[in-house]
């Protein structure tokens, strides 16, 4: 019997996205359309767009009518709630800027009071 490789599973939590280089502008907003990733499975570069009331950043798996959704940084960070799923998905994921523009913010530092 041969064992099946357990693919990483997506974690619900609160996130927190940091620009690069120690930025922090009053407001920073990042592409929320026009973009593309290429999905190996399927062969093709898939459109990606954030929206807020769709339940997946891709397209083609849209239903009904889109309401295109803002991505803006606040004082160089962009706090997104577990409730927000396809924003988080679309920033961890899929996002072309990820690593170039922002970063997620691996872990919360405690806050020690001395």
């Amino acid at each position: 019997m041969a064992k099946k490789e357990k693919t990483p599973t997506w974690e619900i939590k609160d996130r927190v996205y940091l620009l690069k280089g120690g930025k922090t502008p009053l407001t920073y907003t990042i592409k929320s359309k026009n973009m593309y990733w290429f999905d190996e499975e399927a062969g093709y570069e898939r459109e990606l767009k954030y929206t807020l009331n769709q339940k997946t950043c891709f397209v083609d798996e849209f239903k009904g009518d889109a309401r295109l959704g803002h991505i803006v940084f606040e004082n160089g960070s962009l706090q997104v709630p577990k409730e927000k799923q396809t924003l988080q998905k679309l920033l961890s994921l899929y996002h072309p800027d990820l690593n170039k523009r922002y970063r997620v913010r691996c872990c919360k530092r405690s806050r020690r009071r001395t």
